[in-house]
């Protein structure tokens, strides 16, 4: 009992550890965004609260960060809700109906999942300019179907397993019923599998708003991602820490708002995933 509860107390010291080592860069980010350009060149924790400003955070907005965040949210939105109904009819079929070809099929979906994103960009472009999505607005739709080409699989790994575990009893009542796949599907299996509904759709929305390399090579300057627009943000102002920090924070702020939010289902969507795996 007692080396157990050591280890309990190691374990949670060394989280705890962690947990403040990865805090300092941001903390300094937060510091530094909220405080006048100039005031931080001895040092963040020399500044005062009577100094505390949004400055940065309106001159990085001016700068074009408003467009950048625009097509963030248009990109990951529309990525993690097309990724979602894609996974939940795989999902389903995977894990409730008979076809030939089922375990091969299953097998290929979850390849998308170890294949890096690097080995297709090239073939990517020109299969893009072929179905004309790298003009205009059209953009965002080839990227959020490049990114829900890789959720996909996360997607039906992550859901038919809830899937699999809906008594049948239930879905027999509403075949009684006279509920077609999809009935069954909107009343009875998505119901109870909103936990792991909602653990993907974090981790899908994580994945796609820190995405980099994608809205990089596949938009123009116009329709880039926030991420992009932090990195085109450092070249003409690399001396200004505060406006960069800024743009930092504004990255990290939606994921993290995000986790806070829903982070009652994303643990037990974890957890229950745990069990049924």
């Amino acid at each position: 009992m007692r080396r157990n509860r050591l280890t309990l107390t190691a374990l949670y010291g060394s989280l705890t550890v962690g947990s403040l080592i990865w805090m300092v860069p941001v903390v300094t980010a937060l510091a530094i965004s909220l405080l006048p350009i100039g005031q931080t060149r001895e040092g963040w924790w020399n500044g005062s609260l009577s100094q505390l400003t949004l400055d940065n955070y309106r001159d990085a907005w001016d700068q074009g960060v408003s467009q950048y965040v625009v097509a963030s949210f248009v990109i990951t939105l529309g990525s993690v809700a097309v990724s979602l109904v894609v996974g939940a009819l795989a999902s389903y079929a995977f894990a409730r109906l008979e076809f030939r070809f089922k375990r091969v099929a299953f097998f290929l979906l979850l390849t998308t999942m170890i294949v890096p994103v690097q080995i297709i960009l090239i073939p990517l472009l020109p299969w893009l300019r072929t179905l004309g999505l790298d003009q205009g607005g059209l953009q965002y739709l080839g990227i959020i179907l490049v990114h829900t080409a890789f959720g996909a699989g996360w997607a039906v790994f992550m859901m038919s397993a809830f899937f699999a575990d809906v008594p049948e009893e239930l879905l027999e009542a509403a075949r009684l019923d006279g509920a077609s796949h999809l009935g069954q599907l909107r009343y009875v299996v998505l119901p109870l599998a909103l936990p792991g509904l909602v653990s993907f759709a974090i981790i899908d929305f994580v994945f796609v708003w820190n995405d980099l390399l994608l809205g990089l090579t596949l938009l123009d300057r116009d329709h880039q991602p926030l991420t992009v627009g932090l990195a085109n943000l450092q070249s003409p102002h690399l001396a200004q820490e505060n406006l960069v920090s800024a743009g930092s924070i504004l990255v990290i702020l939606p994921p993290l708002l995000l986790f806070v939010a829903l982070n009652r289902f994303y643990v037990r969507g974890l957890f229950a995933g745990g069990v049924k795996g």
